[in-house]
């Protein structure tokens, strides 16, 4: 985005970008960019607070008056999760099991996903037109060593990750979003799966295969866990 900025800016047109990862901005120091200390895939900060959003919003629109740049600007609000797993509980067991499958745990999930739905009106599942199911069937066929289109899998692992965490959201006691996540990567069949076909990725043949495993697959602040997988 800060190479963007960059372009349109010569083009006339006034940028203004929020910034995650400080260090890469102090790099390709853009016209223009708000720096906040949220959760890395949440430039607004706190989900469902529009108020707190739209704050975020407007320091990022202020910065169109400054003509200045390039500039960092830090926003002044933080985002405090609290990180203590205690009393974290769910009535489902989504352990894996000698008896356990995939499917089994995705069909376990639909309804608190359906919950979550409900009571947010929306969902980012969606991208790949595949149902959960499918999309379960898809990573399972390609850790059998079926690979299909990195195209095709990245959407349905995506969309499988989303249903995921938004079913977590609706579970008695949801925890914050990074509980969530670490449950996703300790306790679900889907996060080993993640685990275990980044090197069968990695070892294909196909150019887009290698992209997928080396760069998107598995999160930076989790690619620790392939040591361990």
């Amino acid at each position: 985005m800060g190479a963007l900025g960059h372009f349109l800016e010569r083009q006339g047109i006034p940028t203004a970008s929020i910034s995650l990862v400080r260090e890469h901005t102090e790099t390709i120091r853009p016209p223009r960019a708000l720096w906040v200390t949220f959760e890395l895939g949440r430039p607004l900060g706190v989900p469902d607070d529009p108020d707190f959003q739209r704050r975020v919003l407007r320091a990022t629109a202020g910065l169109l008056e400054r003509t200045d740049g390039p500039v960092i600007e830090d926003y002044p609000e933080d985002v405090a999760e609290e990180a203590d797993f205690t009393g974290w509980a769910c009535p489902i067991n989504l352990a894996p099991t000698a008896v356990d499958t995939l499917a089994a745990e995705i069909d376990r999930l639909a309804t608190w996903h359906d919950q979550t739905v409900a009571r947010t009106g929306r969902t980012t599942t969606g991208v790949s037109g595949l149902d959960m199911p499918a999309a379960g069937a898809l990573l399972s066929s390609a850790l059998a060593g079926d690979l299909p289109p990195a195209h095709a899998l990245k959407e349905a692992i995506d969309d499988l990750r989303a249903y995921y965490l938004e079913a977590a959201a609706s579970f008695p006691d949801p925890g914050t979003s990074k509980m969530r996540k670490a449950w996703l990567w300790d306790e679900t069949l889907f996060g080993k799966a993640l685990l275990t076909l980044q090197p069968l990725l990695a070892a294909s043949a196909d150019p887009q295969h290698k992209i997928l495993a080396n760069l998107t697959l598995i999160p930076a602040t989790e690619r620790y866990r392939l040591a361990k997988a």
